[in-house]
């Protein structure tokens, strides 16, 4: 029976992820170790030659910005002003203008936590994720 490999195989797959993973699985990282873990990726992307990482940053800025850690959004802005300046037109998703339009759109969302706030809200009521419990670093459940 396919279940009957389900004890060992999930313990094989759950150890070849931590060793994979460059945050921790032991406990849940900082908002920081995950935007920084973000502004990691879409550099590295970049110098490898990679299609731009667009919505990876587009992800940090606005995460940061819904936790209100304003000195995040301004680490991710800069970065992605950075990164806007250099990516190959013609590898950036369709419908791209320029960097600076997309920089000033990613801004004014950043600015409004509040409407990001309610755009999550949607997010957990469309995908049924209201009964998913969220963690603080080393406690038990927040709700």
């Amino acid at each position: 029976m396919l279940f009957s490999r389900h004890e060992g195989e999930f313990h094989e797959a759950a150890s070849a992820l931590k060793v994979q993973c460059r945050l921790s699985l032991d406990e849940p990282p900082s908002l920081e170790e995950v935007v920084r873990e973000y502004h990691s990726v879409c550099s590295a992307r970049q110098q490898m030659g990679l299609p731009p990482a667009v919505v990876e940053m587009e992800d940090s800025i606005l995460i940061a910005a819904m936790a209100r850690r304003g000195d995040l959004v301004e680490d991710g802005l800069r970065l992605a002003g950075e990164l806007g300046a250099v990516w190959p037109k013609a590898r950036l998703p369709l419908g791209w203008t320029s960097a600076d339009l997309w920089l000033e759109g990613l801004t004014m969302k950043a600015a409004d936590p509040d409407s990001l706030s309610m755009v999550v809200s949607g997010q957990v009521v469309k995908h049924k994720l209201d009964k998913v419990q969220e963690f603080s670093a080393g406690e038990g459940p927040v709700r």
